[in-house]
């Protein structure tokens, strides 16, 4: 994914990557879910770093970004929503996100 635009992925039904959310500026990044708003695991695959989110974290996720939509980057709220919108049609107990910058 070396040419890749900088976003947030995940795998896709056929397990390649999907763009789930490309970042609008550099106020925010995936890792900002874990550290604002404490869900998720952070991880490392390579060199990029990867969200593990629980369907309960997702849920979390959208109702939080919701909640705090007015105090947080616009980027990141989107990004928020995006990985919520990814999810609601993605298979699994969890899902892994991974930035790539």
């Amino acid at each position: 994914m070396s040419d890749a635009v900088e976003g947030v992925y995940a795998a896709g039904r056929d397990g390649r990557p999907v763009l789930v959310h490309e970042y609008l500026n550099e106020n925010y990044g995936l890792g900002d879910v874990s550290e604002l708003l404490q869900l998720g695991r952070l991880g490392e695959e390579g060199e990029a770093l990867t969200l593990t989110l629980s369907r309960k974290e997702i849920t979390d996720l959208q109702n939080l970004a919701n909640a705090f939509s007015f105090d947080y980057d616009e980027g990141f709220i989107e990004m928020c929503m995006d990985i919520h919108r990814f999810a609601s049609e993605a298979a699994g107990d969890t899902l892994v996100f991974t930035e790539t910058l």
